[in-house]
């Protein structure tokens, strides 16, 4: 499942469905693979982790957008 994982200095990165990870002992760990992790992240250097769908993007543009599927403006 795709995720943003925001720092604790407020950077935030967004990660697709083909990255997997996992919390251990406070450790964010990352990799293409369960088990095989290729990125350790120190708990003193994450914040939150939220999970995403993968076309949030798109959804919040269309939102925004206002547009329907014909490309009329809804407003």
């Amino acid at each position: 499942m795709a995720f943003k994982l925001t720092y604790t200095d407020g950077q935030e990165s967004d990660y697709d469905d083909g990255t997997k990870w996992d919390v251990d002992g406070g450790v964010l760990k990352l990799g293409r693979e369960d088990g095989d992790w290729t990125v350790f992240v120190s708990p003193g250097h994450w914040a939150t982790i939220e999970l995403t769908k993968k076309n949030d993007k798109k959804e919040k543009d269309d939102k925004d957008g206002n547009e329907d599927k014909n490309g009329n403006d809804d407003g």
